[in-house]
């Protein structure tokens, strides 16, 4: 897929400010605006589309960010492009998060609908304020919860339990939640890539610098062979969740996410494993990153629906 000039100069800009020391949630969300880019420009936002969201959560996956984007721009492009709680989000005061699949009920009081239940995997549940929750199908936003922080394999990503009792909640996104989890299928298809993409790119460097019997390591063809068919594996999970991306919006879209997902949380499991082994000794060390982009890509893998839930979602959605 071809990117417009805008797009590159997108990609060249967050690259570089990722590149940069001492970035904060202030400073991203306030000089470039990345929780604004997906929202209209009548809410505070920029008015770009699901790709250029994507275009960022690549940069950020590439350099594991550990600060909660993807979960607010899975909120932003979850809600009703109408809704009332865009401008907060995109503004960066407040933070949003998805939390699905979980047992929630809601029931009718004289002071309006509250949500009792539990959500595990609670994506950046404790820096969240605002919780968009699945109940029956529908979303309800909510921020009166108890946030229980759990230990998580990705100690760059924080998860959390929710637990809703008597929580005032209203609904909100009519595309409901089957939508809400096309979304995050499709943005942590996108993050998975620029994983897949710097474990692979720190590998071929090592590859290239290091010398035995006195030859780069690139020059074994039995290394060689193993990171091109790591490169096309890269190159099949990039094109598909671009493709999904493009799709947002469209009917596509709820068969083309959950594919990306698939695609390119397999593909980033795959490649950072191998590239622990193809780094040698020092891919087992503390020190090398290798083992942070793995434990991000295992998580990624397992998050929101293993292969075979997908598989089986993807069958169920083709053949409705």
């Amino acid at each position: 897929m071809e990117f417009t000039p805008e797009q590159v100069a997108l990609r060249e800009s967050v690259r570089d400010f990722f590149a940069s020391p001492g970035y904060s949630w202030a400073r991203l969300t306030g000089e470039l605006g990345l929780t604004a880019l997906a929202v209209a420009e009548e809410h505070g936002g920029f008015g770009a589309s699901a790709v250029e969201a994507g275009i960022v959560l690549e940069e950020a996956g590439a350099v594991l960010l550990p600060a909660p984007l993807l979960s607010t721009t899975a909120a932003i492009l979850a809600l009703d492009p109408g809704s009332d709680l865009l401008k907060p989000l995109a503004e960066g005061t407040s933070i949003g998060a998805l939390a699905l699949g979980g047992a929630v009920e809601a029931r009718p009081t004289a002071h309006g609908t509250v949500l009792d239940g539990r959500v595990e995997h609670v994506l950046d549940g404790a820096a969240a304020d605002v919780f968009l929750v699945e109940v029956g199908g529908d979303l309800y936003a909510t921020d009166s919860a108890v946030v229980q922080p759990v230990p998580t394999l990705d100690v760059t990503r924080g998860q959390a339990t929710l637990i809703l009792t008597a929580a005032p909640a209203r609904p909100v996104a009519p595309a409901g939640a089957a939508h809400a989890l096309a979304v995050m299928h499709a943005l942590l298809a996108a993050e998975s890539v620029g994983v897949a993409r710097a474990s692979l790119h720190s590998t071929v460097e090592h590859l290239r610098t290091r010398h035995q019997f006195g030859v780069a390591l690139s020059t074994f063809q039995a290394l060689r062979h193993r990171v091109a068919d790591l490169y096309v594996l890269l190159e099949q999970a990039t094109s598909t969740a671009r493709y999904a991306l493009r799709c947002f919006g469209t009917a596509e879209f709820a068969i083309a996410a959950p594919l990306a997902k698939l695609a390119a949380t397999e593909a980033a499991w795959t490649i950072t494993r191998d590239a622990v082994q193809l780094l040698g000794g020092v891919g087992f060390t503390w020190e090398h990153p290798a083992h942070r982009y793995l434990k991000r890509a295992t998580a990624g893998h397992l998050l929101f629906g293993d292969p075979p839930a997908l598989r089986r979602l993807l069958l169920a959605r083709a053949f409705a």
